[in-house]
C-alpha cells in the first residue's frame, strides 16, 4: 500500500461526548502536533470536539537546508504563484477517504477541514470538491492557486461545497504567504457565495498566531458546540 493510498494520522479525542471533528492539516516542513497545540489552546477536547492530524505524505528538499521535508506536494515557497497541479489533486483522493471515515463516524456536517499556508491550500480544494458537506473550512496564510476554478472539475465548487462557510486567517507581516493572497481568496469566495470571516493578525508566518476569539466562535458556529473562551480574548470578527 503506497502512502498516497492511505493517510498517517493522529487523534486527540474529546473529553466529552462527541459533538464534531476538526480535520488539521499543517504546512510544509512541519508534523501534526504543530497543529496540536492548536487544539489544546483552544480547549476543543472540552467542547466535544475530536481532532484528527494527518501527516504530509510528500517529501521535498527544503529551501532553508536542503534536506527532506514533510509537505503535500513539493512547492517552492519563493514561487508560490507556481502549483504542481497534479501533485495537489493527487492528495484529494487519500485526504477524501480519511474524511469518509471520520463522516461515518460523525456525520460529514460535523466535520471542519482545517489548514495552515500550503496545508490551507489542501484543506480549501479539497472542501470544495469533496463529495458530501462539510461543516466548514478554516484557513490561516492560504495562497491563492493561480487559477483555482479551473482546479475544480465544474469550474466552482461541487453541489455539496457550495456556500460551505469558510474562515480566513492572515498575519500582516506574513512573508512567506502575503496577506493580499489571502484577501484575494477571501474576495473570490465571496463573489461565489460563501459566508467568509476575515481576520488580519498583526504576526507573521505562523500556524494560527494570535487567534483567540474568532476561531472558536466560527467554530462554536458551525459545529454547534461550545468552545471555551480563550483568555484575553477580544471580540470575533464580523463575517463579510
Amino acid at each position: 500500500m503506497s502512502t498516497m493510498d492511505r493517510l498517517q494520522y493522529e487523534t486527540a479525542d474529546p473529553t466529552r461526548p462527541h459533538r464534531g471533528t476538526v480535520v488539521w492539516l499543517h504546512g510544509i516542513g512541519q508534523a501534526p502536533g504543530d497543529l496540536m497545540a492548536v487544539t489544546q489552546r483552544f480547549r476543543l477536547a472540552e467542547a466535544g470536539v475530536r481532532g484528527v492530524f494527518p501527516r504530509a505524505p510528500v517529501e521535498a528538499p527544503s529551501l532553508l537546508s536542503g534536506l527532506a521535508v514533510p509537505c503535500w506536494f513539493p512547492q517552492n515557497l519563493l514561487a508560490i504563484d507556481r502549483i504542481d497541479v497534479e501533485g495537489l489533486l493527487a492528495v484529494h483522493r487519500p485526504l477524501s477517504a480519511l474524511l469518509d471515515a471520520e463522516a461515518d463516524r460523525i456525520g460529514a456536517g460535523r466535520i471542519v477541514l482545517a489548514g495552515f499556508s500550503q496545508g490551507a491550500t489542501v484543506a480549501l480544494t479539497t472542501a470544495l470538491t469533496y463529495a458530501r458537506r462539510l461543516a466548514g473550512v478554516a484557513l490561516y496564510a492560504p495562497f491563492m492557486p493561480p487559477d483555482l476554478p479551473a482546479l475544480l472539475p465544474a469550474g466552482g465548487p461541487s453541489p455539496a461545497g457550495s456556500g460551505l462557510p469558510v474562515w480566513i486567517g492572515h498575519g500582516a507581516r506574513d512573508w512567506v504567504v502575503p496577506e493580499r493572497s489571502g484577501a484575494v481568496l477571501r474576495d473570490l469566495l465571496t463573489d461565489w457565495g460563501h459566508p467568509v470571516t476575515w481576520q488580519r493578525y498583526p504576526g507573521g508566518h505562523e500556524p494560527f498566531a494570535g487567534v483567540r476569539a474568532s476561531l472558536p466562535a466560527y467554530l462554536s458556529d458551525v459545529l454547534n458546540v461550545h468552545v471555551p473562551r480563550v483568555p484575553g480574548a477580544g471580540p470575533a470578527a464580523r463575517a463579510r
